[in-house]
């Protein structure tokens, strides 16, 4: 394989000496292990060879991978999420909580002044939070099979789409044709902020994988229907009264 090849893969993390697992793209798996997410979707991951998004070891495995072959990659602590340090244990006081409208309670993960931490204690006014990664000195082991090698242009512009965004309904159209990449953006995603900041993430790697494209990125808004004005029927005006014409009444003879 070479760097910037679009990989279609099955995969599964496992960490530590008991060798738990903690993600993979095997939906089977992910509930045999009780770590199934209902609203996640599961199948073909796409991974990008070389891509910063994955440890080097990891590249280094993809670019000697081929299709059709599992392999298994073992990443020390020190490589993965590095050593446990307690200079990440934290200890706040339960008025920075309330701040927030936080209710903590331990084991719950939370998100305080930027950081994402666990807790592990909650007393009388103070709250202990470990702002270590979850994996920290823990030995990854990574271990993946390749399905497919995309190379279609126009599925490598949607696969990068959805690194970023999947929508759960309707989904977006892609094309490249005459040196130019479209994305057609569906209805449900136009106004939805997780998109609009993923749009610059995909437009950023769009110019990096397909670089010899322009990009456009489309969004379609129906014209508003006027309203039909409503005009009032002229109403008829009112029949004027008939004059009745006085009779004589004959004197008697």
């Amino acid at each position: 394989m070479n760097n910037g090849d679009f990989l279609k893969i099955d995969y599964e993390v496992r960490a530590g000496e008991e060798k738990k697992l903690v993600d993979t793209s095997i939906e089977a798996l992910a509930k045999e292990n009780d770590i199934y997410h209902e609203h996640r979707k599961y199948g073909d991951e796409v991974i990008v060879v070389g891509s910063d998004k994955q440890f080097p070891e990891i590249n280094e495995s993809l670019e000697k991978s081929e299709e059709g072959k599992e392999y298994e990659v073992i990443i020390s602590a020190e490589k993965a999420y590095g050593i446990r340090d307690n200079k990440n244990i934290k200890v706040h006081t339960m008025r920075e909580f309330q701040r927030q409208e936080i209710n903590p309670v331990v084991g719950q993960e939370i998100s305080l002044n930027n950081r994402r931490g666990k807790v592990l204690s909650v007393t009388p006014g103070r709250v202990l939070v470990d702002y270590n990664h979850p994996l920290a000195g823990k030995t990854i082991y990574y271990k993946y099979k390749v399905n497919q090698v995309i190379k279609d242009p126009a599925e490598k512009l949607l696969s990068i789409v959805h690194m970023y965004y999947q929508p759960e309904k309707e989904d977006f159209s892609c094309s490249v044709e005459d040196g130019n990449a479209v994305i057609n953006v569906p209805e449900d995603a136009k106004f939805d902020p997780v998109w609009l900041n993923a749009k610059y993430l995909v437009v950023n790697d769009v110019r990096k994988y397909l670089p010899e494209e322009d990009i456009s990125v489309r969004e379609f808004y129906k014209k508003t229907p006027k309203e039909e004005e409503h005009k009032e029927e002229p109403k008829e005006a009112p029949a004027e009264p008939q004059e009745v014409p006085e009779t004589k009444e004959e004197a008697p003879q």
